[in-house]
């Protein structure tokens, strides 16, 4: 008998609502899990129990100093919890990994049947990580594999000194972690080297999109009266979004719009830039994920600010494209290195990291026909829709974890 288990920070689609409302912002996170948990359980037709420690901002930037325990069935005869503990100041990482732990020992007395075990790991988490290693200690034929999906060091680039040599130790157990796990799977090319993976035990799979689930029927006709630019997501400077409102205020047309949702440390920029330019919308973190998603269908371009020279731009793929591509309007995007190749034949590339380099491209979208619009934005969602849905991700992934078990055997 096989079973599956999944150790990550996923949440009841109830909780999700109530922590993004006290400030958790991981909703890509969310969306990612939802689709890889789901892409898998239809490819094998096995069901997940799921073990999750939220990752929140410490009290008071999140509102509760306790996380209570949410326990839930994303299918019927599942066993789903997020953990709760104490969200204190640099040591709430220490105590859900604790919490973790503890709801580990429960389910291998309680749920493991005794058969093949396989466990998939969201995020290089020492807490996520350090739960399924326990797990491998005690069932010993239990293979376990790491999804990467960013870089502990390329994130929480503006933290306190403290913060960063608690990092710095954290990153020391994490890589002794690495070598009890059987594979990897990466989200950028660049990663293994980075991290030292050989050839033959990780794989390259940049994410995956469930038009089921995102329900992203692209509307069939922009009735906005503007011509809509739009960007959406962390609002931080090191992300180029001083570089983008710059450009934007050189463009003259009176009927281009620049729309911006998110938050993050370039808010007050935002904010200055709009008392000189009428045209700038900000829009602040939306309380629905739905509510990006149909004003980003209302927009005649959408913008990914990834710059190449940030140091993270070459180990990450920016999950945002997918939800992007999808909405069939035109996408524009610098040349990153952790953007496959076959993407940029649906992709505008912004040639240049310049302010006349982003204005130039931005403009030379705008002024194309509708027709030529349309047509470029449809390519780009019949792609991610053939190419990267759910059930064609999770099949590759699926696959090369069977050839890699027969591999060993």
């Amino acid at each position: 008998m096989r079973q599956l288990l999944w150790i990550g920070c996923l949440e009841s689609e109830i909780e999700f609502k109530n922590k993004a409302k006290k400030g958790y912002d991981l909703a890509s996170a969310q969306v990612s899990q939802k689709n890889l948990i789901s892409g898998l359980e239809e490819v094998t037709g096995l069901l997940f129990d799921s073990i999750n420690g939220s990752v929140l901002p410490p009290y008071p930037i999140y509102e509760d100093r306790e996380i209570l325990p949410v326990e839930w069935e994303h299918q019927c005869g599942c066993r789903d919890i997020s953990v709760g503990y104490r969200n204190d100041k640099y040591v709430n990482r220490l105590y859900c990994k604790n919490a973790m732990l503890r709801e580990a020992r429960k389910w291998v007395e309680s749920r493991y049947k005794h058969g093949e075990l396989i466990i998939l790991v969201y995020s290089m988490r020492s807490a996520s990580m350090a739960t399924a290693c326990w797990i491998k200690r005690k069932i010993k034929d239990a293979k376990i594999y790491l999804i990467v999906t960013d870089l502990p060091q390329f994130m929480d680039l503006g933290e306190s000194k403290l913060k960063a040599a608690l990092k710095r130790i954290d990153w020391i157990s994490i890589k002794k972690m690495q070598e009890q796990f059987d594979g990897f799977i990466l989200y950028a090319k660049k990663m293994a080297e980075f991290l030292k993976i050989p050839d033959g035990k990780w794989m390259l799979m940049e994410g995956s999109y469930n038009d089921v689930e995102e329900d992203m029927v692209p509307l069939k006709n922009n009735m906005e009266k503007n011509i809509i630019i739009m960007y959406s997501g962390k609002l931080d400077i090191d992300y180029g979004i001083c570089l983008l409102l710059d450009a934007f205020m050189q463009i003259k047309e009176k009927n281009v719009e620049l729309w911006i949702t998110g938050g993050g440390n370039a808010e007050s920029f935002i904010k200055k830039c709009m008392d000189s330019d009428q045209r700038i919308k900000y829009f602040g973190f939306l309380p629905s994920r739905q509510k990006v998603l149909n004003m980003q269908k209302k927009a005649t371009l959408l913008i990914n600010m990834r710059l190449p020279s940030e140091p993270a731009s070459s180990y990450c793929f920016p999950s945002k494209l997918f939800e992007y591509m999808v909405t069939g309007v035109p996408v524009l995007s610098f040349k990153l290195d952790g953007i496959p190749e076959e993407y940029y034949n649906y992709l505008v590339t912004i040639e240049k990291e310049t302010i006349d380099s982003v204005k130039e491209t931005i403009e030379s979208v705008i002024h194309e026909s509708t027709d030529v619009i349309r047509n470029r934005g449809r390519a780009a969602r019949e792609y991610i829709l053939k190419h990267k849905n759910s059930v064609k991700q999770c099949e590759s992934i699926w696959n090369w974890i069977m050839e890699e078990n027969k591999a060993k055997d």
